[in-house]
Parts: C-alpha cells; sequence; structure tokens
C-alpha cells in the first residue's frame, strides 16, 4: 500500500485525511526514536512510504532536516528504513555535530545503531580554522573519528597551512589528523613531505612518523621520527635526522631546532660537515647559530679536514666555527667630491677555534697545544700555550706558533719566542740534532722542513757524519742570525749571518752536557702516533 504526503487540492477530505494520516505516522517516529535512539525526522516538504516485506521505506523530498541524537542532518531527499534504522541521503547533505563540527558531502548512508556515517562527494569536514575536503569520508559518531581515503586535502586558515595526503583520520575529540601516504604539508615558510604524520589541530603541533623531509629557502631537515610546532616552529628529530643548510650538514641522535632564532642543538653522536671547507665535526653535543653561520661543539669533540688525499684528525674540549661578515663601502671620488656608492660589498671571515687540550694527527705532521685559532680566510693557523708540532723528525716547540698553508699543505711556520727544532740524530743511541733561536721561519716543501732562518741569538747542536755515513764529531756553533738548509731532514748547510762563533769536536771529547743547549726536552712519548692517541692526555 502507498500513502503520499502532499497536497490534494482537488479533494479538500483526501487531503485532511492524508495530514492526519501524516501527523500520526510523523509523531509515532519521534515517539519510536524517543524509545529506541531512532532515527527523527524533523522536517520535509513532501514525503511517501512504502510497505514492503522488509519493512516500511519512508521517502522524504525537499528541505530535509533529521535528527539523530545531539546530530542535525540536512539534505534534498533522504529514504528512511524503520526496521533497520539506517538512512540514505541524497544532495547537499549536511551534518551538524555540537557548536564547531560541520560535514558536507553529495550523499550520505548513515546507521543509527551503529552512528557511522558514510559520506561520499564533495565532501568538506570543517571544524573551527580547520577544513578538510575529500570524495570518501567514514564517520564513527560513537568514536568521533572520520576516516577518508581516496586522497584529502586540509586546510588551515590560521596558519596558512595546506595538508594533502592519500588517506587519513580525524579524531573529532582531541581534534587531531593522522595522514599516511604521500603526505605533503605546505606552508609560505616551509614544505613538509612525509610518509605518515600525525598533526593536532588544538595545539598545531605535527608528528613525523616515517620518513620525513622539511624543505625551507633557508635549510633542508630529514628525519624518520619527531614532532614540530608550526605556530613556534620549535621541533625536535630523533631518529637518522640531519639538516643541511648553507654547504653544511648537521646530523645526531636527537636534533632540536627553533626556526625563529635559527638555533638548533644536537644530542648525542652529533656530526656537522662544512663542504665548502672540507671540515667535519664530531661530538656528543653540539650548538648551531644558523643566523650567525656558526656552531660550537663538545663532549668528545674531534674535527677532521681532508687535504688531498690526507686527512687531518684534531681534538679538543670544544670547537667553535664562527662567521664574520666584514660590510666593505665602495668609494668614488668626483674632484672634492666622495660618494659612498654601494655598502652591500663584504667579506666573509671563517673562522674556528679549538679550546683546551688541543691534540691533531697528521700522517706527515702531529703536535699539540692549549688552545687553537684556524683562519679560513688566509689560511693561517695558530698554536697557543705551550704548543709542540712534530714535523717527520722534528721536534718543534716555541711560545706561539703559526701555520700558513697553502693548497691543503704546509707552506710556512712562524716560531715565535723560545723557538727550540730537537730531531734524534740516529735511532740506537741519545744524539740530538738542536736549533734554538729567538724566533724561526720555517719553510716546507714536499710536506717536508727544508729552510730554517732563524732570528736573534741563535744556536744550533748537530751531528756531523761522513760520505759513509759515520759521526766525525759534534758542531756547535752560536750567532745573531742563522739560515740553515735540510735534505731529507739532515742538515746540509749552515750560514750565520752575524757574529758567527763555534768548533767541531769529536764525539769522544764532548760530555753529555757540552750537547744539550738550555732548555732542552725531548718529548717524544707525547706525540700522537694515530688518530686514536689525540684523545689521550
Amino acid at each position: 500500500m502507498n500513502i503520499t504526503f502532499h497536497k490534494r487540492y482537488k479533494v479538500l477530505v483526501v487531503a485532511a485525511r492524508s495530514f492526519c494520516m501524516a501527523l500520526f505516522i510523523f509523531m509515532s517516529f519521534n515517539s519510536s526514536a524517543q524509545k529506541n535512539n531512532k532515527i527523527e525526522i524533523i522536517n520535509a516538504n513532501d514525503g511517501e512510504i512504502e510497505r514492503t516485506k522488509n519493512g516500511s521505506i519512508k521517502r522524504l523530498i525537499g528541505d530535509v532536516q533529521l535528527k539523530h541524537d545531539d546530530a542535525l542532518m540536512f539534505c534534498d531527499s533522504a529514504y528512511i528504513f524503520s526496521e533497520t534504522n539506517t538512512m540514505d541521503a541524497y544532495g547537499h547533505v549536511r551534518i551538524v555535530q555540537g557548536d564547531s563540527l560541520r560535514m558536507f558531502g553529495d550523499s550520505l548512508k548513515y546507521n543509527g545503531n551503529t552512528r557511522v556515517a558514510i559520506l561520499r562527494g564533495a565532501i568538506r569536514l570543517i571544524n573551527k580554522d580547520v577544513t578538510l575536503t575529500t570524495n570518501y569520508l567514514d564517520y564513527n559518531r560513537t568514536t568521533n573519528v572520520a576516516y577518508y581515503y581516496g586522497g584529502g586535502t586540509m586546510v588551515n586558515q590560521k596558519e596558512n597551512n595546506t595538508l594533502t595526503s592519500d588517506e587519513g583520520y580525524y579524531h573529532a575529540n582531541s581534534e587531531s589528523f593522522y595522514f599516511k601516504k604521500d603526505v605533503v604539508l605546505v606552508n609560505p615558510e616551509y614544505k613538509i613531505e612525509a610518509d605518515t604524520l600525525n598533526y593536532h589541530s588544538s595545539s598545531e603541533v605535527v608528528h613525523f612518523l616515517g620518513p620525513t623531509t622539511i624543505t625551507s629557502k633557508d635549510n633542508f631537515i630529514y628525519t624518520e621520527d619527531g614532532w614540530y610546532n608550526t605556530i613556534s616552529d620549535k621541533s625536535k628529530f630523533y631518529k637518522n635526522a640531519y639538516l643541511y643548510s648553507e654547504g653544511k650538514l648537521i646530523e645526531g641522535d636527537t636534533l632540536y631546532y627553533d626556526r625563529d632564532k635559527g638555533y638548533g642543538e644536537i644530542i648525542c653522536n652529533a656530526t656537522i660537515t662544512d663542504t665548502v671547507e672540507n671540515l667535519i665535526l664530531q661530538g656528543d653535543v653540539a650548538h648551531l647559530f644558523e643566523l650567525k653561520d656558526s656552531a660550537m661543539i663538545t663532549q668528545e669533540a674531534m674535527m677532521m679536514q681532508i687535504m688531498d688525499e690526507d686527512t687531518l684528525y684534531m681534538h679538543a674540549d670544544t670547537f667553535i666555527i664562527s662567521t664574520q661578515y666584514l660590510v666593505r663601502d665602495s668609494i668614488v671620488k668626483d674632484g672634492e667630491n666622495i660618494a659612498i656608492i654601494d655598502t652591500l660589498l663584504r667579506d666573509t671571515v671563517r673562522r674556528m677555534f679549538a679550546y683546551n687540550h688541543v691534540k691533531f694527527y697528521k700522517s706527515d705532521m702531529q703536535g699539540k697545544a692549549d688552545s687553537v685559532f684556524y683562519n679560513f680566510s688566509d689560511s693561517t693557523i695558530n698554536f697557543y700555550n705551550d704548543p709542540i708540532i712534530w714535523s717527520k723528525e722534528n721536534q718543534i716547540t716555541a711560545e706561539f706558533i703559526y701555520l700558513i698553508m697553502a693548497d691543503s699543505e704546509i707552506d710556512k711556520m712562524y716560531m715565535d719566542k723560545d723557538a727550540f727544532i730537537i730531531s734524534k740524530a740516529d735511532s740506537l743511541q741519545e744524539n740530538y740534532n738542536q736549533i734554538k733561536g729567538k724566533n724561526m721561519v720555517g719553510y716546507f716543501k714536499d710536506q717536508g722542513l727544508y729552510k730554517i732562518d732563524v732570528k736573534q741569538n741563535s744556536e744550533t747542536i748537530y751531528y756531523a757524519i761522513d760520505d759513509d755515513g759515520k759521526y766525525i764529531g759534534v758542531n756547535k756553533m752560536s750567532g745573531n742570525d742563522m739560515l740553515i738548509f735540510l735534505k731529507e731532514n739532515e742538515i746540509q748547510t749552515i750560514t750565520f749571518i752575524k757574529d758567527p762563533q763555534g768548533e767541531l769536536n769529536p764525539l769522544k771529547e764532548v760530555s753529555p752536557k757540552d750537547v744539550i743547549l738550555k732548555g732542552f726536552s725531548w718529548r717524544i712519548a707525547e706525540r700522537p702516533n694515530d688518530m686514536f692517541d689525540i684523545f689521550l692526555q
């Protein structure tokens, strides 16, 4: 039997009877819903009921308004299946729940018993400032969880974030999203690409689960676990994390980063690779100052610098790399008038400071000092406070030593105040060649010392040998200035520039005290034999 709810203007009685019938059915729906939690009909412009063997089907048309618990549902037309307490809705579907959650779609299947809503076609889910659009959305009103698939886009108007993914979950109670597969979050300041991430719209914190990249104009970040606060621009990364910025690769077990301040911190296994200077810094704790292009690394800290086919290894309590920009004005003079035409020209000065217990190893040179200052701009290395350097067979000491590098090799070595060079004359006896002076300059060729210029208070002791390699005596000389040439670490010639004096004595005629210059100290036990020795004090 078919009962129709519409106005029959031709027969008033039939219309009245139909109206009464409709009112009875409508009231019975409400009564049943209150007792059995049924879907309630609030409004419809037109409708009809069809009786089937499986129960009645109610078809509603025009401005359909329905209610189930605290959710209101609107559509152009709907089918109500009373026996199963389910419904199908079509056209301009809208669901309103509470004060903040609204959903729109082309069609809806809703089960009043399971409280599951299935929306399809041009779907929008709006919760406060967040809007999700997709074509396939399932929403469980019991758990307040919405699931979409087949692609979706979420827009946060407040923070100007747009996120797309293949599928995702929305937890309305916690206002959080869980996105999977081809996840991309775009902000004017950065872009995040991930396999899986979780986003809390209330706190606006993004959690990364799986391989993730964050790209901005300033840097590139990779992680497989961590979080990022889109409001404060602070983040923390835990697994296989690294940051690349202006030629520097930064890695570690835990990486904290404040984008606004340009500050980062690495805890455990920190590594900073500077591709510009071919430097690698390692340690357990690192502090990064991105705006100043500077970094500090401590705790088991080590620096490695690649030099052609060799590598310099250096250990210190603390390393600091800093960059300073020196602004230069371009000045033009026209007669008596002087004008600055450009103030944007600037020099970049990059430096490295190594503090406390510095020790280094390179295959052709080793050394130690209390602190080291490395200026990359002019390729100079300065050693302070009891520096000592070993170059092949030579032990070199002074109050202050600095090296000038050229093409990744030592070109010159300056030794200021109490300069002293010692080398063992032979491996079997305790005989030592010695050169001493107030100041010295050493010249290098093919990674070896070949010339020494000694300034003021020059003294030398060296063991002279004949063509057969036998000792012929000990030569002890002194003067004001001295020039020494070496070949294969052996003294070839000594030239005194001013006031020379000295003598050659047979070995058997000299006592041990006569072959040792004042200030002599042979410190071979402190020399690192490999890269691991630099950590020994």
